[in-house]
């Protein structure tokens, strides 16, 4: 059977914590499904002309929270791929934008895995910032029950490739139809 991806008629958004593999399984996605893809915390940071890490220190987080809800709102106007910044969940209105308006898929992957990936780009990763594992576990704690509140599928990133993944949230979307 030839995949045609016509069918879908609602964004698909990529939750879950920071280095969980959003921003590169959405463009692989994307290419799949030839559909486009758009990457919250990259439009946040084009529009403000600086980096999410400057943001949250000029602004702060409330400021950030404010902008990445903007940036949803956008992204959910039309079929896409969504890869949604880490913190997406904790405002309730994304949360109920992602439910209204998206298939949600939560990636998921064990801290080391996560803090492996997050090592090479530690400055640009503001909350992780000091005690990383410490950090990384006050963050599982708080969105866990807030990305299974939105998620629509839960896949483990943890030893598949980028490869693998595409082919399991396309498995996931067929079985969802």
């Amino acid at each position: 059977m030839v995949w045609d991806p016509n069918w879908l008629d609602r964004p698909v958004a990529l939750v879950g914590l920071s280095g969980c593999g959003k921003s590169t399984l959405a463009r692989l996605l994307a290419r799949a499904l030839s559909w486009p893809w758009y990457d919250t915390d990259a439009a946040i940071a084009a529009a403000a002309g600086m980096s999410v890490a400057d943001l949250f220190q000029t602004y702060g987080e409330a400021e950030f929270r404010v902008r990445e809800t903007a940036a949803l709102t956008e992204a959910l106007r039309e079929a896409q791929v969504i890869a949604t910044g880490g913190g997406i969940v904790l405002q309730p209105e994304n949360r109920r934008m992602l439910r209204e308006y998206a298939t949600v898929i939560w990636l998921d992957a064990a801290d080391a895995t996560i803090l492996t990936r997050l090592a090479a780009d530690a400055e640009q990763r503001p909350l992780l910032h000091g005690d990383a594992a410490a950090r990384l576990a006050e963050l599982r704690a708080r969105r866990t029950p807030l990305y299974a509140e939105v998620a629509d599928v839960i896949i483990a990133t943890d030893g598949k490739t980028p490869l693998e993944l595409v082919q399991q949230v396309i498995a996931a979307l067929r079985q969802g139809r």
